[in-house]
């Protein structure tokens, strides 16, 4: 099955090995009750550490004193990345540093930095604070045209690879309005013309906001040169993907259902497939 979008959603064939440790906090010393606080890491050769645990569980252990805490924990965090970033590695690190106690070393493989901490978190913390991982995510995440060119490339190979003769439907362009520039479609042969979005997990509003440019560019050429059929082959998440958190899923089910409504008021299919060989089949289904 082909990867459709870029981490966390894409699959770890191929990513790199990254080496970590949980770091755990005792809320009351003594007691052998730990909490995981956050995480070691190295990813890439570089080394860092995060603070997993969110501010509204400290808040309820210590109260007015939390901010303390707080500061505790990243100043730990922060001679744990010291420590390790002088030995090159995270192998010696089992000593407790200001109350931080490193856990057993664990390898996770991630194509990207926010790849790996969501998966820390979500596998191995119910109290991590997901948001916090999301807004590093979108500074990581690619950008809605290159998503979309990854996309439609590989639905492009897979239609060639079954039908050659398909290859001169590719990326043909036209112009929707007198004296305007070339729009350039995905797919435009005899009998459909489609364009290829990504409803990306992480810019939702970019990928709803290119969605619909793409619906006005389908409506407007297919009255132009009356194709029997105009389409949006949209990349989306399974909605049981479980490295998504609910915000992210409740997002993603807002914006297919604003699509799929916009789709059909401008004469338009829309049909969201979760990896690249459905789009492909979608495409050869249409162009026959």
């Amino acid at each position: 099955m082909n990867a459709i979008i870029p981490p966390p959603i894409a699959s770890v064939i191929g990513a790199a090995r990254s080496p970590w440790r949980p770091l755990f906090w005792e809320p009351v010393n003594g007691t052998g009750e730990r909490l995981m606080a956050g995480a070691i890491y190295m990813h890439e050769g570089r080394i860092g550490a995060t603070r997993i645990i969110r501010d509204d569980v400290l808040d309820s252990l210590y109260g007015k004193q939390s901010a303390g805490a707080k500061r505790i924990i990243e100043h730990g965090l922060a001679v744990f990345c010291e420590a390790a970033g002088a030995a090159n590695s995270l192998e010696k690190l089992s000593a407790p540093i200001m109350g931080l106690i490193p856990g057993d070393l664990r390898i996770t493989a991630a194509r990207s930095l926010p790849e790996l901490l969501r998966t820390i978190a979500i596998l191995h913390s119910s109290l991590a604070n997901l948001d916090k991982l999301e807004e590093l995510e979108e500074s990581d995440a690619p950008m809605q045209e290159e998503v979309n060119r990854r996309f439609s490339t590989e639905v492009r190979d897979l239609i060639v690879r079954e039908r050659p003769d398909l290859m001169q439907y590719f990326g043909r362009e036209a112009k929707l309005v007198d004296g305007g520039q070339n729009v350039r479609f995905g797919f435009c042969s005899p009998r459909v013309v489609a364009h290829f979005n990504v409803l990306h997990p992480i810019r939702v509003s970019a990928s709803l906001r290119d969605a619909r440019a793409r619906l006005f560019e389908l409506q407007r050429v297919q009255a132009m040169i009356s194709l029997p059929k105009a389409a949006l082959i949209g990349a989306v998440t399974r909605d049981d993907d479980a490295t998504l958190s609910a915000k992210q899923i409740n997002n993603l089910l807002e914006a297919r259902r604003e699509i799929t409504e916009e789709a059909l008021a401008a004469g338009v299919e829309y049909f969201p497939v979760t990896n690249a060989s459905d789009g492909a089949q979608r495409v050869l289904k249409l162009a026959a």
